[in-house]
This record gives structure tokens, C-alpha cells and sequence, in this order.
């Protein structure tokens, strides 16, 4: 089971330490990297005895199969033999999780975990034999190569102008396409080579077909009897009214799985279901670059390997505050936790969003691997955090702030800006805080904060500036979610929408066993920037842009959302929850003019 989080009533998770003991596998796990776009895990078994010292070595016969993995990763069984020898132990370098292995058996298997990044990377496995003596070794190595495969990285261009292009381009099509492929019924798509339609030959009344439109380049669409779409077509060949006819073909998208293998999706599907996640995933595919949600937080433990491959590089990561907020010390690529700090809250906010999902870790992120996580750290070790440093996380995620004397520059600005944060008290606004945001909103960027955890029936600031989108948590009944006497999601004019805050399984610490359920409106505001950064992907897909930048982007996703949300303004839920799957489908109006 995944322990618990309470709340402090600001938006700060209380953490029941307990840890997740991993036992879904029946073999030991380590986990790897592939590409998102079927990256083949080569492994090259090389041989390499060398004594460890002037004993004899043990004769060692050393092997790994496959030799060959998807990208969703896979098993691969290790054998040897050993000659005189009774305890082995297997190590990786770099260091895996698990590992070393220490085992009297020949043979082990390891479940190698799929991964969504696409660098290439190597392990060298090594295992040492020792003999009943003790001092006897002998070494082998067995080099693991993550190849990095041929993958997209920017949308197709728009439709209009791959329809421009191929206009231009002269066919000499003869005959008839296939019937047997995934097609829309009575429909006939007939290539005369020249603008006389069939009507004027008389084949309409004879062969029972009926003109629909014309499509231009000399193509036209009729409708037939469904039951001789084929025949019908053969006739148009033979007769010689047409050159070439065909069936007008149904495609689909090349879909994301769902439900995801991850570990233990069970436990998160009641979560994305009351937001319909999983429609949406399946109206998505992978292909276009990712949009960047800049979460403002905490420290981030970035070495979990189901979080890593979706943080933009670490030439962009900022802790705008370093130790103490009373002398800021800015530092550029570190956002790590205090020292020997057991969680960290802007890991869990970020594995909401950005956990890597379908490669068989524990849990799933919302945004399915199409969103990238920038860590900003704005929070020092004693948690604390003020005006200027949430000001200077907001510019930096925008493009550039100043901290002290010294300018720092984004190499990787967000569309998104999370902030699982509040102030104690509410009914009070920031006016210099409140600048920025006007600033970086007329910028393009869509703001998202959570309502706060004391129950009031105001919201906390942030949340309660009209330049951001304020969201409170629901239950698992969809209410306004209340975890005891004391504490709740902060309610009232300007709440726009719920989402989940009651037991949001979450990442929890730096080991990647590290788990826990979180509650609180910190866990909500990242299911609605993932939902505003994924609508942001798909306008992507479909016109090969983001989201044009301007003041207009706000209201424009504001209304995206609203059409996608559960009822009318309530005071209590705001729109209530928001069905992603609406969000991203290219029929809504609301969202895709």
C-alpha cells in the first residue's frame, strides 16, 4: 500500500514516513534507458577474464539473452558457469538500484524497464566469481547499449500546406485501390485526370452512384451501394470513365496505451478517471516537441529514474534561493532537497505531472510523456519562500530574471507555470508579486496555483489573482475535498475548477521505492496544468504551432476549460471537475477554431 500525506492547511503536505517496498516483479528490477520511438536494447557480450590477484582465476563462461529488447523494455536472463566457484556477485556501472546482486545461483533475470527518453545509454555489467577459499576471482563484462533511435521531434507541417504541396504533384494512377483496408462505406474516390464529371458520360444513372463533391486535382467523391463498392469501382476502370478509383480510407491515431504498465496504475486509475484521463491519452500520440510546465516548489530529487527522462536538461534548472532566503544565493542547474531532507514536495508535485508512464515503474504521470518539467526551486531549507523569489520563478520560467547582479537566462521557457503554493493568509494580494504575473500572463503564459488548505471561504494569494487559474481539490465524490475539522480546499469567488486532492498516489523521496498518497489543493494544481499543457500539445498536432503568445492565451484556455468542465460556477467547486478528454478533442469548438 502507498502511505499517506496530511496537510499543514497551506499547501504543504505533511509526510507519514513509510516506504514503499517494491514486490510486483518476481525477479529483481533495475531499471534502463530506451527512446520513446522503439529503441532496441542491444546487448554485447564480451568476454574480459583478468585475475584479481596472483591466485588463479575462475574460468568464466558468461552470457545475456536476449540480445535484442523493445522500447517498453522487457526481461533479459543472465547465465555463467563457473569453475570452482560457489558465490557470485553481479554489478552495473553506472550503479543501478538493486544492484550488486549477490547469488550462489548460474543464472538470474532481470526485468529491464522501459524508458521515454532518447539518450543513448551504456551499462557494464560485471560479474565476479569468488571460490571456497575466498580469494579466488575472476571478472566478465557484458556491455548494455541503449541505442538512440530515429525519432521526431516536431509536428508534421499543418494539413493546408501538405495539401498545397501535393496538388502540385502529377499522378499517373491506374486501376482500383483496395477494398479489403479500413474504409468508409458507399463512398468512392474516383481520379478522371481531367475536370469531366461522370454525370456527363451518363455513368451516374447506369452504375447507380451519385456525385458528393469535388475535390479538385481532378479527384471526385460519390456515394454507392455499399454493397458493391468494389464492383462498382471495377466497372468505373473498365468502362473507362475513370483512371483510378478507391475506397476513401479510415486511419486512426497511433494511439498511447491505455491503461499504462505501470506498476501500480490500479491505484491511480480511480484518480484519472474522475478526470477522464484516459480517453484523453487515447486521443493523443507522441511526435511533437513537448510544452514545458515550469513547477515553482521545493527541491526536486532529479536522479529518480521514473522522472528524469522528463525534466528539460539541467543547463535550465534554477534554485533562485539556494540555503537561506534572507541572503538568496542563485544557483544554475542544481535545484536538489536540503541535505538528508526524506521527501520533497516539488518531486511529488513534478511526478504528478511528468512521471514516467507505460515503462513498467510504479506510477503513472498525467501528461503521458508529452510534457516536460522544469524544476525551479524557490523554497530554502527551512521552507521558506517570499515575493521576490516566487517574482524572480516567474520570470525565469517566462525567458530571463535578475537575481543580485547576475541575469540568468532560460534555455528551455514554459508555457505553464505550476504553483502548488499559498499564502497563510487569505483576503490580502501582493501588488509587486501581482506585476509579474500581470507580465508574464500578457506574455503568453497560463498560470495555474493552487486554492490553499485551510478551508476559508476565500482563496489563498496567489490563487486569488485574476492572472492565474485558481484550483481547489475535490474528493473521491467529487466535492470539495475536506480532510478533517481544521483543514479543506479553500472555496469562493475566482475558484475556477477541482481536481483531485484526496489520496494522490505521488512520488515521495530520492530512492525510486519512495511513495506516498498526497492530499491537499498542492496535488490538484498539477492535474489542471497538465490538462492546460496538453491542450497546448494537441493545437500542436493539428496546426504544427503552440498556442500563439499574447495576452489572449489566458481566456482562450480559460475557455477551452470551462467547456470542457463539469457544471455552472459553484462556490464551492468553481466549475467543478475538467473532462481532459473534451480538452483535447479536435471537435470542440470551444477549443479548436
Amino acid at each position: 500500500m502507498i502511505p499517506n500525506l496530511g496537510t499543514k492547511g497551506t499547501g504543504e503536505p505533511v509526510v507519514q514516513p513509510a516506504e514503499r517496498t517494491p514486490s510486483v516483479y518476481a525477479h529483481r528490477c533495475f531499471p534502463t534507458y530506451f527512446s520513446k520511438q522503439g529503441l532496441v536494447l542491444m546487448l554485447l557480450a564480451v568476454l574480459a577474464l583478468s585475475a584479481c590477484s596472483t591466485s588463479p582465476s575462475i574460468p568464466l563462461a558468461y552470457n545475456a539473452l536476449p540480445s535484442t529488447l523493445p522500447a517498453e523494455g522487457g526481461t533479459v536472463s543472465f547465465f555463467w558457469r563457473g569453475e570452482g566457484g560457489d558465490q557470485y556477485t553481479l554489478t552495473s556501472d553506472p550503479p543501478l538500484e538493486g544492484l550488486p546482486l549477490h547469488t550462489s545461483d548460474t543464472v538470474t533475470t532481470l526485468k529491464i524497464r522501459g524508458n521515454v527518453g532518447s539518450s543513448p545509454t551504456t551499462y557494464r555489467f560485471t560479474l565476479e566469481a569468488t571460490g571456497p577459499k575466498g580469494h579466488l576471482q575472476s571478472t566478465q563484462t557484458v556491455e548494455v547499449a541503449a541505442q538512440q533511435a530515429n525519432t521526431q521531434t516536431q509536428c508534421p507541417k499543418p494539413l493546408q500546406a501538405t495539401l498545397k504541396a501535393s496538388r502540385q504533384t502529377s499522378l499517373d494512377l491506374r486501376g482500383v485501390g483496395s477494398f479489403d483496408a479500413p474504409h468508409q462505406a458507399g463512398h468512392l474516390i474516383v481520379y478522371s485526370g481531367s475536370s469531366l464529371h461522370l454525370q456527363r458520360t451518363g455513368a451516374t444513372a447506369s452504375l447507380g452512384i451519385q456525385r458528393l463533391r469535388d475535390l479538385s486535382g481532378g479527384w471526385t467523391l460519390y456515394q454507392t451501394n455499399t454493397s458493391s463498392e468494389a464492383q462498382t469501382a471495377q466497372k468505373l476502370v473498365q468502362v473507362g470513365y475513370a483512371q483510378y478509383v478507391q475506397p476513401e480510407y479510415l486511419y486512426e491515431d497511433t494511439g498511447l496505451a491505455v491503461p499504462p504498465s505501470n506498476q501500480d496504475y490500479s491505484q491511480q486509475s480511480r484518480v484519472f478517471q474522475a478526470m477522464n484521463w484516459e480517453k484523453a491519452w487515447q486521443s493523443l500520440a507522441p511526435g511533437c516537441s513537448p510544452p514545458v510546465v515550469a513547477v515553482v516548489d521545493t527541491g526536486f530529487f532529479t536522479k529518480r529514474a521514473d522522472l528524469s527522462p522528463n525534466l528539460v536538461s539541467p543547463s535550465s534548472w534554477l534554485d533562485v534561493v539556494g540555503q537561506d532566503m534572507s541572503s538568496p544565493t542563485a544557483v544554475l542547474g542544481q535545484v536538489a532537497p536540503a541535505r538528508a531532507a526524506p521527501r520533497s514536495h516539488g518531486t511529488g508535485i513534478a511526478g504528478i505531472i511528468a512521471a514516467t508512464t507505460n515503462d513498467g515503474s510504479v506510477l503513472a504521470g498525467a501528461a503521458y510523456n508529452l510534457v516536460k518539467v522544469l524544476p525551479i526551486k524557490v523554497f530554502d531549507v527551512q521552507r521558506h519562500t517570499g515575493t521576490l523569489q516566487i517574482a524572480q520563478a516567474l520570470e525565469y520560467a517566462a525567458g530571463q530574471t535578475s537575481i543580485g547582479n547576475q541575469t540568468f537566462t532560460n534555455p528551455a521557457p514554459a508555457q505553464v507555470i505550476n504553483l502548488s503554493l499559498a499564502s497563510r493568509q487569505t483576503g490580502f494580494s501582493d501588488p509587486y508579486l501581482e506585476s509579474v504575473l500581470q507580465r508574464v500572463t500578457q506574455q503568453g503564459l497560463v498560470v495555474v496555483a493552487s486554492s490553499g488548505n485551510a478551508g476559508n471561504d476565500s482563496l489563498s494569494y496567489p490563487a486569488s489573482s485574476a492572472n492565474v487559474i485558481a484550483v481547489g481539490a475535490s474528493d473521491n465524490s467529487g466535492n470539495r475535498a475536506q480532510w478533517g475539522s481544521a483543514f479543506g480546499s479553500n472555496y469562493g469567488p475566482g475558484l475556477a475548477f477541482v481536481a483531485p486532492g484526496s489520496a494522490v498516489p505521488t512520488l515521495y523521496g530520492a530512492s525510486e521505492d519512495a511513495y506516498a498518497n498526497s492530499y491537499g489543493t498542492s496535488a490538484a494544481a498539477p492535474f489542471i496544468s497538465t490538462a492546460v499543457a496538453l491542450y497546448i500539445y494537441q493545437r500542436q498536432r493539428l496546426s504544427g504551432t503552440f498556442l500563439p503568445a499574447s495576452a489572449d492565451t489566458l481566456a482562450q484556455v480559460r475557455q477551452c476549460l470551462q467547456s470542457a468542465a463539469q457544471h455552472t460556477w459553484q462556490p464551492e467547486t468553481g466549475y467543478g471537475l475538467v473532462d481532459v478528454a473534451k480538452v483535447v478533442n479536435p471537435a470542440n469548438p470551444a477549443c479548436y477554431k
